[in-house]
């Protein structure tokens, strides 16, 4: 569960990017070996990968043996999206600003009679989900 008020760092961010486009859970060996960036070593790796842990947007999924050592396997505990929503609920203040922040999104995107159908079908899903 993500942590009240858990906001990214650049780094964070750039890492959570990392795990919510791999298809496959990945060890902190993994980033490393990706070389995302130069002055991303094993120690600062491992640093964002605890910092991540500790906002509850990482989570322990399996291990994997690297030679004679152990590495835990990493996976996103929420998608990107699911992160977006939380930061902007958490950014809204009460029902009323969260709703204007969805109509806000909703006329955001060209086509507003798809979006409305779209909109119909999760109003749907949620009803059923209800019951």
């Amino acid at each position: 569960m993500l942590v009240k008020g858990a906001s990214l760092t650049k780094s964070e961010e750039q890492m959570m990017d990392i795990f919510w486009s791999s298809e496959e859970p990945l060890t902190s060996v993994d980033i490393v070996n990706m070389k995302v960036r130069d002055t991303w070593g094993n120690g600062l790796v491992h640093n964002i990968i605890r910092a991540l842990l500790k906002k509850g947007l990482l989570e322990e999924c399996g291990i994997e043996r690297y030679k004679t050592q152990y590495a835990r396997k990493l996976c996103p505990a929420m998608t990107k999206e699911e992160y977006i929503a939380k930061m902007m609920s958490a950014k809204a203040e009460g029902k009323e600003s969260r709703f204007k922040v969805l109509l806000a999104l909703a006329k955001e995107e060209e086509d507003i009679e798809e979006m409305v159908s779209e909109l119909e079908a999760v109003i749907q899903r949620l009803r059923q989900d209800i019951e």
